[in-house]
């Protein structure tokens, strides 16, 4: 909804992996996840050159210690610009 109300707004979708996984599996991971949202953004009508994408690999940010906690880090964020 922003990104069609804002037609000025581009976004960086940024997605991340938890620690399960070899590290270029899970960069390979998150970049996919990223072009997902990506893709999904595009076919609803946001232009390709408002959107940019990467996979920012393991996110380390929460302690993993549950399927829970690794549960969250498996996401894709958006930075506004």
């Amino acid at each position: 909804v922003y990104m069609k109300e804002n037609p000025g707004a581009q976004a960086e979708l940024i997605g991340y992996a938890d620690e399960i996984g070899n590290a270029e599996y899970n960069q390979n991971l998150s970049e996919r996840r990223a072009k997902a949202v990506y893709d999904l953004m595009i076919k609803a009508g946001i232009a390709e050159n408002r959107l940019s994408y990467r996979g920012n690999g393991v996110d380390d940010s929460v302690v993993k210690e549950s399927a829970n906690a690794r549960q969250l880090v498996r996401r894709v964020t958006f930075r506004l610009k």
